[in-house]
């Protein structure tokens, strides 16, 4: 079975916390590292992204993982209108949360690590 999730770590700047899972994150191979996509918790204007709303984010660091499926829809014309759907399937929060479960996350939702 294919594996089709991505790992968001929403993160913010001047935020403790955050500063050390990246620097946690440094530690990793680049394989392990290359898995995880870091994005903004906020906007510069201060508000959340549509991102963190989305995925109902209001602290940092957040791990969200999310499953990509394929939504298709026939239209009024009756033809096919397909959009990738994110679903989130797992969080942890914190920055120690979030480094005591990352090698079992990667493992389970990867494959940075060969089988």
């Amino acid at each position: 079975m294919m594996k089709n999730y991505k790992l968001y770590v929403f993160t913010q700047d001047g935020c403790a916390p955050c500063n050390r899972l990246k620097e946690h994150v440094k530690t990793l191979t680049k394989d392990e590292a290359a898995e995880l996509d870091f994005v903004p918790l906020k906007a510069p204007s201060g508000s959340l992204t549509a991102l963190a709303e989305e995925l109902s984010v209001e602290l940092s660091p957040t791990l969200v993982v999310v499953h990509e499926e394929v939504s298709c829809q026939i239209d009024a014309d009756g033809d096919e209108d397909c959009d990738y759907v994110e679903k989130s399937v797992e969080r942890f929060v914190g920055a120690n949360s979030i480094i005591e479960h990352l090698q079992a996350t990667l493992d389970a939702y990867t494959y940075a690590h060969s089988e």
